[in-house]
């Protein structure tokens, strides 16, 4: 099944109304292209498939 991707501008959008951040339409083209941006930069790590056996360390509590 082909991976599909994401509407960015319609991401941005959504996730600015949801916080309450209005973009001015000005800096709304240079918001999606940070965002895509971010995007190409995390993607090598979002690929690394982790093995279900793999349990986080414990918590330190003083």
């Amino acid at each position: 099944m082909p991976v599909q991707k994401p509407d960015i501008g319609r991401l941005v959008d959504e996730q600015a109304k949801a916080i309450g951040l209005p973009i001015a339409p000005q800096y709304r083209d240079k918001v999606i292209l940070n965002y895509q941006r971010s995007l190409a930069i995390a993607q090598p790590l979002l690929d690394v498939e982790l093995d279900d056996a793999l349990t986080p360390g414990p918590v330190f509590r003083p």
